[in-house]
C-alpha cells in the first residue's frame, strides 16, 4: 500500500469562531502522510446527516474524528452513518472525551487514541499502510517532547486569520492538580522552544493575526517567560492586537504586575480561574490558593492596568453551600472583573473529582456536559437558582451592554433578586433580543425603586 491515501480529520466545533488546534497539530505531524490529510471543521448548526455526507463524499480511506464534551453525542451519530456507508474505512477516535472511561466509545470506531495523538496517529498510519495494524483498539503513547513536534501555525488559512480564533501554545501541562480538571491527571509543564514559538508569532502576526488566545493552562509560570512575551508582542504591537492567557491569580508577582501595567491598554485578556474561596472546597479538590494575595492582584490588574480579567468560580464543588457560593461571588465581583463567568461543575470523565461523588452524594447529568445537579451541600433548586443566576448575569453584565444600569447591582443578593424576577415573569433564559433586554431590565429597576419608596 502505498502513501497516497485519503485522510480526514474531522471535528465539530463549539461555534464557527473556533478552530481545532488539535486536528492542526494532528496533520502537521503526520510526516508522509500529510500531504493526504484533510481537515474538516464542522459547527453546531450543520445536522449530523450533513456532516458525514460530507466525510463520506471524501471517500476517505481513514477517518478520525475529534471528540469533545460538546461534540461526542454528534460525533457518535456520525460515527455510525460513515461505518455503516464505509465499512473499510479506518474510523479513529481521539479527544479528551474519549481518552478516559472509554469502553462505550469502542464499538464505534476501529481504534481509539487515548490522550496526545500527535505520534500515535502517526504510528496507525504506518502500521495501516503496512497491513499491520495494532490487536489493540485503544492506543497510547507516553507525552512526548514537545520540541520534537511540527509547529502548525501554517495550517491556520487566510480565511481562519480573518475570522477565526487563533490558538497558539507556548507550553503544555500545568503545574496545579486541581481534581474538577484533566490537566491534573498529567502533571508536570513543557515548554516549546521559547525562539521557536516567537518566530511563529512574528509569522501570524504579518499574515495579520491581532488576536492570539493561548490554551496554556497558566501563563504565569516563569517571569524571564512572561517579560519576553510581553515584550515581544509590544514591540511588534498593531492596532486591535489582543492576547488572551490563562494566569493564576495569587502567583504573579509585583515584576509580572508591572509589566501588565505596561502593556497598551486593551491589550491583555487575563483568564482567572479562582474557582472558589471557601477553603473547605479547596482543599476537597486539591486546590491550593492564597485569598487575600489573589483578591489583591485582581483589584490591582483592575484599577492599575489597561487589561481587561476574565474571572471564573465553579457552583457544586464539595462542601460548598449556596451561602458559601454567594460569599465567593461578593468577594470576587468587588474586584470587578470585566466578566465573571459563573460556571456548574462538571464530571469529566477520568477527573479525580468523582472521588466525592459518593461521600457528597454528587448527582450528576449523565448526558453532556455531565453538570451537578444536586450535592448534600446545595439542592438541586438552589444548582437551578444559580445556573439561572449565571445565564443572566452573561446577558446583563458581561455582554457589556448595560453597565451602566446595572452599577447598583453589587452584591450576589442583588443578582439573584434579578435573577428571580426575570424568571418569574417572562420564564426565558435564551434568544432574547438586545430590545427586549432592555425593556426588561427597565421593568426591573422601576419596580425596584417602587419596592424601596414602600
Amino acid at each position: 500500500m502505498s502513501a497516497k491515501c485519503t485522510i480526514i480529520l474531522a471535528t465539530i466545533n463549539a461555534r464557527y469562531s473556533h478552530t481545532s488546534f488539535g486536528l492542526r497539530y494532528l496533520k502537521a505531524n503526520l510526516h508522509k502522510f500529510e500531504e493526504c490529510c484533510q481537515i474538516m471543521e464542522f459547527s453546531h448548526d450543520l445536522m449530523v446527516q450533513e456532516v458525514a455526507e460530507t466525510i463520506i463524499n471524501g471517500k476517505p480511506d481513514v477517518v478520525g474524528l475529534s471528540c469533545y464534551i460538546w461534540n461526542i453525542e454528534d460525533m457518535l451519530r456520525v460515527a455510525e452513518i460513515i461505518k455503516a456507508i464505509l465499512p473499510q474505512t479506518l474510523l479513529v477516535f481521539g479527544g479528551p472525551e474519549v481518552s478516559y472511561e472509554y469502553d462505550g466509545f469502542l464499538p464505534y470506531c476501529d481504534y481509539l487514541i487515548k490522550g496526545e495523538g500527535e505520534y500515535a496517529l502517526y504510528h496507525l498510519l504506518q502500521a495501516w499502510q503496512t497491513g499491520n495494524l495494532p490487536k489493540n483498539k485503544v492506543l497510547e503513547e507516553p507525552v512526548c517532547d514537545v520540541n520534537t513536534l511540527k509547529l502548525p501555525y501554517y495550517l491556520y488559512s487566510d480565511d481562519d486569520i480573518a475570522h477565526r480564533l487563533i490558538y497558539v501554545e507556548a507550553t503544555r501541562g500545568c503545574p496545579f492538580t486541581c481534581e474538577f480538571c484533566l490537566s491534573s491527571l498529567s502533571r508536570g509543564v513543557r515548554e516549546f522552544n521559547l525562539d521557536k514559538f516567537l518566530s511563529e508569532m512574528e509569522i501570524l502576526i504579518n499574515r495579520g493575526v491581532r488576536q492570539f488566545k493561548f490554551v496554556d493552562r497558566t501563563f504565569n509560570l516563569k517571569f524571564a517567560n512572561v517579560k519576553r512575551m510581553l515584550d515581544f508582542f509590544k514591540t511588534r504591537w498593531r492596532e486591535g492586537m489582543i492576547l488572551h492567557f490563562e494566569i493564576f491569580p495569587d502567583k504573579l508577582s509585583p515584576q509580572m504586575l508591572e509589566e501588565i501595567k505596561n502593556f497598551p491598554t486593551g491589550g491583555l485578556h487575563l483568564e482567572a480561574g479562582v474557582q472558589s474561596f471557601y477553603e473547605p472546597s479547596l482543599q476537597a479538590i486539591s486546590r491550593r490558593q492564597d485569598e487575600a494575595k489573589t483578591i489583591a492582584n485582581l483589584k490591582y490588574i483592575s484599577e492599575q492596568t489597561g487589561a481587561d480579567i476574565h474571572a471564573d468560580l465553579v457552583a457544586g464543588l464539595p462542601h460548598a453551600t449556596f451561602a458559601t457560593f454567594a460569599e465567593d461571588f461578593n468577594k470576587l465581583f468587588a474586584c470587578r472583573p470585566a466578566e465573571l463567568q459563573i460556571g456548574i461543575l462538571k464530571r469529566l470523565r477520568g477527573a479525580p473529582i468523582d472521588r466525592h461523588t459518593d461521600i457528597f452524594k454528587m448527582v450528576y447529568s449523565k448526558y453532556p456536559p455531565y453538570e451537578i445537579m444536586q450535592t448534600s451541600t446545595m439542592s438541586y433548586n438552589e444548582l437551578q437558582q444559580i445556573k439561572r443566576l449565571a445565564r443572566y448575569f452573561d446577558i446583563f453584565y458581561n455582554a457589556g451592554n448595560f453597565r451602566e444600569e446595572t452599577q447598583n447591582l453589587t452584591s450576589f443578593a442583588d443578582w439573584l433578586d434579578f435573577s428571580n424576577y426575570i424568571w418569574t415573569n417572562y420564564r426565558q433564559t435564551h434568544k432574547i433580543s438586545l430590545k427586549r433586554q432592555a425593556e426588561i431590565l427597565k421593568d426591573y429597576l422601576n419596580a425596584r425603586r417602587t419596592a424601596a419608596l414602600l
